[in-house]
């Protein structure tokens, strides 16, 4: 805290200064995942010693929804100023009629825009066509991430008037992304006001696979998902954490023996809790993001840091393809042009059916999806609904919603996870002495997905899955800007985690 006083000793004012705070134990942190589908922000402003839970922010926008990220897409007018980002950029483009949407610039596809070397000088399409340069809409995005999270904090009860001056920040990235995607992204950082010259040792870059596993070995045994907890203990805050597939009861009484120091040789359950952070252990980190599937390998060093031992090529079967499978059933239930009728005039109504859609993900059993009553209206103008599902298997229509059986909810994932499967035994084959596969992103918190995993390799592997899993990258990124020395000193391409030498 800083105080000033005037010549009488009078205080003049009060503020929180924090000079030349770089990363580690006092720094405060704020780490942004910039996904190429979805994307948000974690912060905790108290120092390590003070304790604070990490939190992180729930994006809603008025479509009773709250989740930890928010669609990575923006809206620019027709000057190409900012207007909005995330839900309501999405949401308000899909409002705009004809000539008005074709002024604006709505971008949302951000895995074409990171294509080739030269990314600063490269220019991205929007949605009507028109450009703009990759650099702008880039640091437009990670701007308005800024300005959110600094709002956020002042807002909250262990806020105060901070700057971003204050704040160490990390951004998570991409196991796959090469030092051209880290320079690009370092500029478009620069731009948008996170660091400054005299700050710029305050801006970090983590794996993403690092950023989670970090997250995960921190957890105790109740911080992974089980058979046994329901989709209610899912739900608890933010913070909060739950035991995974590998799991079971046995488990809680394993880590009551742990902290008094009296192990029991019981079961192989309770070698999972005694070995899980033992230095030498190697994880495969399944990444299942909303476009791409990532898998990663790394070891548990000396002290407790991480070194990567192993990435293979991404995989785009992520959770957007399981929801494009899912249209396609639409489709084909509400077929001779209605859904492509109904797709093309109500689109925010789409968008939000996807966004109960992927609310199922957690179920597996047959499931209902209310249906709007724009596409109830289309359907009805050729004839009565219940007949589109007469010759549909696998749905049914009951009084208002659309019922959908196990089995056909469950042959949406088919194709990805086959996909998943045969690159999880390649990397396996590979003699890399893994002992634990450990999911998470977005897809992972599909039952079906993680029973799936669970099945094919449970019995020579210990599959892990940390409640909320999609927040496991966010928070874990925190993590390391407060214990940079979590990472591998000496990692082969050392620009990685430290962005300015």
């Amino acid at each position: 805290m800083c105080t000033v006083y005037d010549d009488n000793g009078k205080i003049l004012t009060k503020k929180k200064v924090l000079l030349n705070v770089k990363a580690g134990p006092d720094s405060l942190i704020i780490s942004i995942d910039f996904g190429l589908g979805f994307s948000g922000y974690a912060f905790n402003v108290k120092p390590r010693q003070e304790g604070g839970e990490t939190q992180i922010k729930r994006w809603s926008y008025g479509l009773g929804l709250d989740t930890p990220k928010t669609p990575t897409c923006i809206l620019f007018d027709e000057h190409g100023e900012f207007m909005k980002f995330g839900y309501e950029a999405k949401t308000a483009f899909n409002n705009m009629r004809g000539g008005e949407a074709e002024k604006h610039y709505f971008f949302e596809d951000f895995n074409i825009a990171i294509q080739g070397k030269d990314i600063s000088k490269q220019t991205i399409k929007a949605a009507n066509d028109k450009s703009m340069t990759t650099l702008k809409v880039f640091t437009e995005v990670l701007r308005f991430l800024k300005d959110d999270a600094l709002k956020t904090i002042r807002s909250h009860p262990e806020g105060g008037e901070f700057t971003a001056d204050d704040f160490t920040w990390v951004l998570t990235v991409p196991d796959t992304w090469k030092d051209f995607h880290k320079h690009f992204m370092k500029e478009a950082a620069v731009q948008a006001g996170l660091v400054t010259d005299a700050t710029k040792d305050k801006l970090m870059f983590v794996l993403e696979s690092e950023a989670a596993l970090t997250w995960c070995l921190k957890l105790q045994p109740d911080g992974f998902i089980t058979q046994n907890h329901s989709r209610d203990s899912q739900d608890q805050p933010a913070g909060a954490a739950e035991p995974d597939t590998s799991f079971t009861q046995l488990s809680r009484l394993v880590w009551r023996e742990k902290l008094s120091r009296r192990f029991m040789a019981k079961p192989e359950e309770t070698v999972v809790l005694l070995e899980t952070q033992r230095d030498g252990k190697r994880y495969l980190v399944v990444n299942c993001g909303d476009e791409n599937i990532y898998f990663t390998t790394h070891e548990v060093l000396e002290g407790g840091a991480l070194k990567t031992l192993y990435e293979a090529p991404k995989d785009n079967l992520g959770g957007k393809y399981v929801e494009e499978k899912f249209k396609q059933f639409l489709q084909k239930i509400f077929s001779n042009g209605v859904w492509d009728e109904y797709e093309q005039n109500f689109s925010n109504e789409v968008q939000k059916m996807m966004y109960d859609f992927s609310r199922l993900k957690q179920v597996d059993e047959d499931v209902q999806i209310s249906c709007p009553g724009n596409l109830v209206m289309l359907a009805q103008k050729q004839k009565q609904i219940e007949t589109f599902f007469d010759s549909v298997e696998g749905a049914s229509w009951d009084d208002g919603s659309i019922r959908i059986s196990r089995e056909k909810l469950r042959s949406f994932y088919d194709f990805s996870l086959q996909r998943i499967t045969e690159k999880l035994r390649q990397i396996l084959n590979k003699n890399l002495n893994i002992g634990f596969i450990v999911l998470v992103g977005g897809l992972a918190e599909s039952q079906i997905l993680r029973q799936h995993i669970t099945d094919q390799f449970g019995r020579q592997y210990k599959v892990l899955c940390p409640l909320r899993p999609q927040e496991a990258i966010l928070k874990g990124a925190v993590e390391l800007g407060r214990n940079p020395e979590m990472v591998e000193p000496q990692r082969k391409r050392p620009a990685w985690f430290r962005c300015w030498s």
